[in-house]
């Protein structure tokens, strides 16, 4: 039988990844039950970003925690503020920086899951 999760941040290992620095937490995947999604967080210090990625199969979602900053998308920016969804369908290269003056957080979500394994290797 199927059991639901309940989680609080203290429980999720967080890996500091290099290169460029952030703090990155898976907290649902095939570990903990999910099968057809996977949830996790991301903290992008003053001045950093994420690496221009692309996922071929996978959709994503992105709920903007906290902070500002811009969403980068084959090439295009737009501003991201606390409060914002970015949705990304599979096949578009995108990314993130963080303009503001405070760390930039937020929740992502994958479905299928699979691209949250590569961040669980960077620890």
């Amino acid at each position: 039988m199927a059991k639901s999760l309940i989680m609080s941040k203290d429980q999720v290992k967080f890996v500091q990844a290099k290169n460029p620095d952030r703090l990155v937490g898976v907290w649902v995947d095939h570990t903990n039950g999910a099968q057809h999604i996977s949830v996790g967080s991301c903290e992008i210090p003053v001045g950093g970003e994420i690496p221009y990625h692309i996922h071929e199969k996978e959709e994503e979602v992105m709920y903007i925690t906290g902070g500002r900053g811009i969403a980068i998308t084959e090439g295009v920016e737009e501003e991201i503020k606390a409060g914002d969804l970015v949705f990304m369908p599979p096949g578009l290269r995108h990314q993130f920086k963080n303009t503001g003056d405070e760390v930039l957080t937020f929740m992502f979500f994958y479905g299928p899951p699979g691209p949250e394994q590569g961040i669980k290797k960077l620890g």
